[in-house]
């Protein structure tokens, strides 16, 4: 905050003074705090310069990597040389491409990948899940794509400073899910960029709606947690068939966009503008500032939008699941093998299948929650009920209450 202390503090003088020197100082103290986004060309919020993030990103990866040696963890094995011709054909489309760019596969039976930020991509060999997994070269590229993005957008040294300095990070916000909002904000900014990668390099930019689809389709969009950090996955279909509908006039199958360097700064999915105004000491150090305060704020509000259109979806998600399964005849009894349990009657009120559930079991004392435990709840056959019982915790409390968050039916 200290930065965000001094930023104020300009201002305030230049309020009062017209001094080419003050101003001067103005753009300084911009420069020092905020840099052009190599995307979209706004001034924004960035603390570390672009050799500290490679630096840190170089440094990142080799432990990494030696963990994974010491854990005996394969690198690039298996699907690398897939991987890494996909990822080199996006990169030669994507912004930043002088970064030194480097991409591994991690033997992890899980579906994700991630950047480190500098150029640096890693790949979990869970993304080839057979499953739910990527199946195709243009399905690959759109994770690829997504994740050239965030490092296009220095979106994890963007997004730790406008974090510390909008006050998003401090303990009584992040309750709230502000910090999670920002954040799911960004990965759909990532979304939006990738499909115009993915187009440029010749790949399907709608390949990635399918993805979403199949995962919505095994898991759900559960928000029971608020602090969820990913958009969703219907919402990321629904917003990824938008992207990539604007986004297809680019895109040849197999062939690389000849015009792919002037495509990247100005398409019908986002556009780049160069930082224009004043020069420093002629009023470009107050207009400099002004510019990386107002995308700051207007990033504040669409983090604080999405926080409360989770809100607002969670409450939705609830109140459907109330309906869709209901708990009846609850009592607190003895348990099998010892303590105390809660008994009662699970039934099925939808119309169809109950594929899965989440539901919480909460620990009352008096007028508060001092426990929530959440669980998943089996299948159940449309109409069926079903008799249950769920050992309690051995702690202090005087009720104990049982209900759905999320509840996902057959055809969902």
């Amino acid at each position: 905050m200290y930065r965000l202390k001094i930023l104020i503090t300009v201002v305030l003088v230049a309020a009062l003074s017209a001094c080419a020197t003050v101003d001067k100082g103005m753009m300084a103290v911009s420069d020092s705090v905020s840099s052009a986004d190599p995307v979209t060309g706004q001034r924004q919020i960035s603390l570390v310069s672009e050799q500290e993030e490679i630096n840190r990103a170089e440094a990142a990866t080799q432990q990494i990597l030696a963990d994974a040696k010491q854990k005996e963890i394969a690198v690039d094995g298996e699907h690398y040389e897939q991987v890494l011709r996909v990822f080199n054909r996006l990169v030669q489309v994507a912004h930043r491409q002088q970064l030194p760019w480097e991409v591994h596969v991690l033997d992890i039976d899980q579906f994700q990948a991630f950047t480190i930020g500098g150029g640096k991509v890693f790949v979990f060999s869970g993304l080839f899940n057979p499953n739910i997994g990527v199946q195709t070269d243009d399905e690959l590229a759109a994770v690829l794509a997504h994740e050239i993005a965030h490092v296009a957008a220095r979106h994890a040294t963007e997004g730790q400073g406008k974090l510390m300095i909008t006050g998003l990070a401090s303990k009584s916000l992040r309750k709230d899910g502000y910090e999670a909002a920002f954040t799911t904000n960004q990965e759909d900014e990532a979304d939006r960029y990738s499909v115009i990668y993915s187009a440029l390099a010749g790949y399907d930019p709608k390949a990635g709606i399918a993805i979403w689809k199949r995962l919505n389709s095994a898991s759900g969009s559960y928000t029971g947690n608020m602090l969820y950090d990913h958009p969703l996955p219907d919402d990321r279909a629904h917003n990824l068939e938008s992207y990539a509908g604007l986004a297809e006039q680019y895109y040849t199958p197999g062939a690389m966009n000849p015009q792919h360097d002037e495509l990247l700064k100005g398409n019908e999915v986002f556009a780049y503008k160069e930082i224009q105004g004043p020069a420093a000491g002629e009023g470009g150090g107050f207009v400099a500032l002004l510019e990386t305060a107002a995308n700051t704020y207007s990033e504040v509000l669409d983090a604080k939008n999405e926080q409360a259109k989770r809100q607002m979806k969670q409450q939705k998600q609830q109140q459907q699941a109330a309906r869709r399964l209901l708990f009846q005849g609850l009592k607190i009894a003895p348990a099998q093998g010892g303590g105390q349990g809660l008994f009662g009657t699970a039934a099925n009120a939808a119309s169809d299948e109950i594929k899965q559930a989440t539901i919480v079991v909460e620990y009352w004392r008096g007028q508060a929650v001092v426990r929530q435990d959440k669980m998943q709840w089996p299948a159940m056959n449309v109409n069926e009920r079903r008799q249950f019982g769920i050992p309690l915790q051995p702690i202090q409390y005087t009720s104990v209450s049982i209900r759905p968050l999320y509840v996902q039916v057959a055809g969902e």
